[in-house]
């Protein structure tokens, strides 16, 4: 059903529909459609040809329509997309060899993650391109400087916690020490060892027996 309502929006000219149709549905065969695209004598239907291939991914072929109709915003919008450093370099080069100043500055903007430091100022050097450059720098170390940053702040936040598990760890045999000196009966919070009963004061002084048993010496009185 999808097929053949391109077919009618193809038949129509009625581009705008069709691209549409394109980006919302996926059950027909677009990559056949995508060849047929290609070579049409309509830059627009050339243009949906690119963008079946930036949709099924085969971004390298998506740029490659885009770029022999000098569709450059389309072909930095799949390099984006397809977040490869070598596609935005690729794309980055043939730019710089038209010596597109705003093309260039465009391509840093849309592709600034993609693109790295020093091949963009390699790129800017050559082509005598350095005050283009210079926004893509001064966010570059904006970004940096906030990464950097970010992980002092994380490296401080563990040692903190690594500082009081150790100071934890420490704390703990002083307070077993404590407890093995004075131990206490379980749930009364009374000492332990307790003096016999049987040890009582009856008007003398308790007096030990070796066999165990506690007497105290008679009153002579």
């Amino acid at each position: 059903m999808n097929e053949a309502l391109n077919e009618i929006y193809l038949e129509k000219q009625d581009y705008a529909s069709l691209r549409q149709s394109i980006k919302d549905h996926d059950s027909f065969e677009s990559i056949q459609l995508a060849s047929e695209l290609e070579g049409h004598d309509l830059l627009d239907c050339r243009r949906i040809s690119a963008l079946l291939y930036r949709k099924n991914k085969k971004y390298k072929k998506s740029i490659d329509v885009s770029k022999k109709d000098e569709l450059f915003q389309d072909a930095m919008e799949t390099v984006a997309e397809s977040k490869d450093p070598a596609l935005a370099e690729d794309l980055m080069r043939f730019i710089m060899e038209m010596e597109d100043k705003e093309l260039f500055a465009a391509m840093l903007y849309t592709c600034y993650e993609l693109i790295k430091p020093d091949v963009a100022l390699e790129v800017a050097w050559r082509s005598d391109l350095m005050e283009f450059v210079m926004p893509y720098f001064i966010q570059f170390v904006k970004d940096l400087s906030t990464r950097v940053e970010t992980v002092q702040k994380s490296t401080d936040d563990i040692k903190k916690k690594e500082e009081k598990q150790q100071q934890e760890r420490l704390d703990q045999p002083l307070a077993m020490n404590v407890e093995m000196m004075f131990p206490t009966q379980m749930g009364t919070g009374m000492p332990a060892i307790m003096p016999d009963p049987s040890m009582q004061m009856m008007g003398g002084v308790p007096n030990m027996n070796p066999m165990g048993n506690m007497n105290t010496m008679p009153n002579m009185n």
